[in-house]
């Protein structure tokens, strides 16, 4: 059997394909923590099925009932906020919830919710950033716990007059950004480097007067960044 002679325009093509090429691999995933909760049933301390933890010996508990979220403390105790927190979450985190607000609080009286992001603890520590909000909106603060009880630096400010039952509290921290906003519209930014890793979580504060139930959380939902950037570009010869 013969064969035909090919042309020269396709021996040449026929031997860029045989040899080697040089292409770059590059990585590069994304994924998103959430936690969400509704605040169904009762416990005190909340827990959700060890969802939440809080290992401060010098801080009061977060309790749940009747599907609110709200302290435990009694005013009393100077800064001894409630709090409670979430695990495993990725540095860049944000904290959404839906406020709980009875119409008649004492305008005299302090009333904050709390979100919590890279929150860290121990038996006599709790690190990380708070970021609150007034029961009547007319302040709403960043806030960096230090360690000990009662050391805390106020880092910034802002407010939401006229906050409302059911409005929408959410916080976030990227990099080294702090942002709060409520019904979507920022309120408060700081830049802090402190703190590179912790967790989100909630918490309140309250002077003696009313109920910690007064100022609560209807629902909460915690979300974690953990996208891995892209590579640098690595050379992989394919034959």
């Amino acid at each position: 059997m013969k064969f035909a002679a090919l042309p020269i325009s396709c021996l040449m093509m026929l031997a860029a394909s045989s040899a080697p090429r040089v292409i770059e691999a590059q990585a590069s995933t994304s994924s998103t923590q959430t936690y969400t909760t509704e605040f169904d049933g009762n416990e005190n301390p909340l827990s959700e099925g060890g969802a939440w933890t809080h290992t401060g010996l010098d801080w009061t508990k977060v309790a749940k009932s009747n599907g609110i979220a709200y302290g435990t403390q009694t005013g009393n105790d100077g800064y001894n906020d409630s709090y409670a927190i979430l695990s495993g979450y990725s540095p860049n985190q944000s904290g959404s919830a839906q406020v709980h607000l009875i119409g008649s609080i004492d305008a005299s009286c302090s009333h904050e919710v709390e979100i919590l992001l890279r929150w860290s603890d121990a038996a006599h520590s709790a690190k990380g950033y708070e970021v609150n909000l007034s029961f009547d909106g007319g302040y709403a603060q960043i806030v960096r716990w230090n360690g000990a009880y009662g050391d805390f630096t106020a880092l910034g400010a802002g407010s939401y007059p006229g906050l409302k039952n059911g409005d929408t509290f959410s916080a976030s921290i990227n990099g080294n950004v702090i942002s709060a906003f409520v019904n979507g519209t920022k309120i408060a930014e700081v830049t802090d480097s402190s703190y590179s890793s912790g967790n989100p979580g909630i918490g309140f504060f309250r002077r003696d007067c009313g109920a910690g139930s007064d100022f609560a959380f209807e629902n909460f939902t915690a979300t974690g960044d953990t996208t891995v950037r892209p590579m640098p570009p690595t050379n992989v010869t394919v034959q």
